[in-house]
């Protein structure tokens, strides 16, 4: 489980199921190679969002695979990534942030949204995109060998 705060509000991010996890990365599968910079540089800095310069620059290819993505491949990741977060309310209790019908808070707009499925993708996923990479660089190096 993972906890932050996007503009003023505070999350709670739970791990995505295996089956989850397993169709997600499935889902993001072709945007993955643009979305390992913002992982990196989320993981080295959350002050990233405060220079929205470098934010763009960083994000614009994770836009551009997001574009090119089905709206059911979308939605899905949307969908699954946001039911597993709750929101803290006034009275510190948590609230979750989706349900079937969409967002239960009218405040968070796409840009928090994003932000909200990156976390959760970084920390449900993380472990098996690392492992990828260390794999894909075992075997780089086993070919020039």
């Amino acid at each position: 489980m993972v906890e932050f705060e996007l503009q003023g509000n505070n999350y709670r991010a739970g791990k995505l199921d295996a089956f989850k996890q397993f169709h997600v990365s499935r889902k993001i599968a072709p945007i993955l190679p643009t979305l390992i910079p913002v992982f990196v540089s989320l993981s080295r800095d959350n002050k990233l969002t405060e220079d929205l310069g470098a934010f763009s620059e960083l994000l614009t290819p994770f836009a551009d695979g997001i574009a090119n993505m089905s709206d059911e491949a979308s939605e899905y990741v949307i969908a699954t990534c946001l039911s597993v977060v709750s929101r803290r309310q006034d009275n510190d209790t948590w609230a979750l942030v989706w349900n079937k019908g969409g967002c239960m808070f009218d405040d968070m707009d796409l840009g928090v949204i994003i932000q909200i499925i990156i976390k959760v993708i970084q920390d449900s996923l993380g472990p098996f995109i690392q492992g990828l990479l260390m794999s894909q660089a075992g075997n780089n190096k086993n070919l020039q060998a």
